[in-house]
């Protein structure tokens, strides 16, 4: 992502840091809103967006579909991606 994110949140993993990123979501040509959004792995990036009806749902889905990604990490499924010091990763 070259644009500056909107909100970010940032997990633990040990000594390694996850942040997840999201941009502003904005009017798409097609009528939708989009929300891209980022998770910044130790060692990759990975990016995608969501779309909604208006800007909230798009930044709703974009949150959920973060979270979704976070799950299903094997850093997750092993117990070692938290938020503040818990394993709740408190997004939608």
């Amino acid at each position: 992502m070259t644009d500056e994110p909107f909100i970010e949140r940032t997990f633990e993993s040990g000594d390694d840091i996850i942040t997840a990123r999201f941009l502003q979501p904005v009017l798409a040509p097609g009528g939708e809103y989009q929300c891209r959004w980022a998770i910044h792995w130790p060692d990759r990036v990975q990016q995608r967006y969501a779309c909604g009806v208006d800007g909230v749902q798009a930044l709703t889905l974009a949150m959920k579909s973060v979270h979704t990604e976070l799950r299903e990490s094997d850093l997750y499924k092993s117990g070692k991606l938290t938020y503040a010091d818990q394993h709740d990763l408190d997004l939608p």
